[in-house]
């Protein structure tokens, strides 16, 4: 055999091998799942004297404004109650033209549901976003019905109360008894529950919910929920697989605001064919209350469940 045609065998032969090699890499294979992720979800809990826990406005700086229609002793009594409020709590109020609460009034006070009862005001949230961590109260409104007629603003304290997301209660010396009495105060246990609420500074809060993927050769299928659980809109965020510490690729999130769900399906993205761990990681600019929740890693189940 001359040496030219030695050449030529060994480049074809080569050019075999390499060529069933690559066969071999995207030859389909059984399917072969990864186990489920999901995250360790904040929930409101049970405990709290709010209508539900961990209410609050996203600022504990809030807005307000009030209806011209309100006399001018309503319009003083309510600010007066906004100012004993800023003494008691670490909460401020402004006046604002785009108001997250808004105050009313009337001469007309609506039935009461019980004979023998009387409505002073009315208050309380009327536009809340559950974001697992936060019932995030976006709106707020206040009515006036009644004069005051104790030295202090006690209708005005409790309505504002009501539209920070507080009950009533059974103590008769609260001031958020349903009846309103002159010698009634502002729990502590309160004023401890918006300290504790509102000490945490407004931020966002990515979460992967929850992650199932698959693999078949080096294909790779997933799906996800990532969630923004936290009091800030995130402009931009976006999820990234590796594998082996590599990045495989980036996938874009767009804007997510408080409360949201971004879902996401991806279908035969090729990794490594001997992949057997997959890590995501969803990140953001934005600032994050935490980032406990950002990263899944996943490994191939023991047992096999096709998504």
């Amino acid at each position: 055999m001359r040496f030219f045609d030695f050449v030529i065998l060994v480049f074809l032969f080569v050019l075999l091998f390499t060529g069933l090699y690559f066969l071999w890499l995207n030859l389909p294979a059984e399917t072969t799942d990864f186990e489920t992720f999901y995250g360790n979800i904040s929930s409101l809990s049970e405990n709290s004297s709010q209508f539900y826990s961990n209410m609050r406005y996203v600022e504990k700086n809030i807005s307000y404004a009030i209806s011209q229609k309100c006399s001018d002793k309503k319009q003083q009594d309510f600010k007066e109650a906004v100012s004993i409020l800023e003494e008691k709590t670490i909460l401020k109020f402004y006046e604002s033209q785009s108001p997250e609460i808004i105050v009313t009034c009337s001469n007309i006070a609506p039935e009461p549901e019980e004979e023998g009862h009387f409505v002073a005001g009315e208050g309380g949230p009327t536009t809340i976003i559950n974001a697992s961590r936060y019932a995030v109260i976006t709106l707020g409104k206040i009515a006036l019905y009644r004069p005051e007629t104790c030295e202090t603003p006690q209708i005005a304290i409790h309505e504002i109360l009501h539209a920070l997301g507080f009950d009533h209660n059974n103590n008769t010396k609260s001031i958020m008894y349903p009846f309103t009495k002159c010698d009634q105060e502002i729990d502590k246990s309160i004023i401890e529950e918006i300290k504790k609420i509102y000490a945490q500074p407004p931020a966002a809060d990515l979460v992967i919910e929850k992650l199932q993927a698959n693999k078949s050769g080096r294909y790779v299928n997933f799906e996800t929920t990532v969630a923004n659980n936290g009091l800030k809109l995130v402009e931009e965020s976006s999820l990234i697989l590796f594998v082996d510490g590599e990045l495989i690729k980036s996938f874009n999130l767009e804007e997510l605001d408080i409360g949201s769900k971004r879902n996401l399906r991806v279908e035969n993205l090729r990794v490594p064919r001997n992949t057997k761990q997959i890590k995501f990681r969803v990140q953001t600019q934005t600032p994050e209350i935490s980032k406990a929740n950002n990263e899944a890693e996943l490994k191939i189940a023991e047992t096999t469940n096709k998504i």
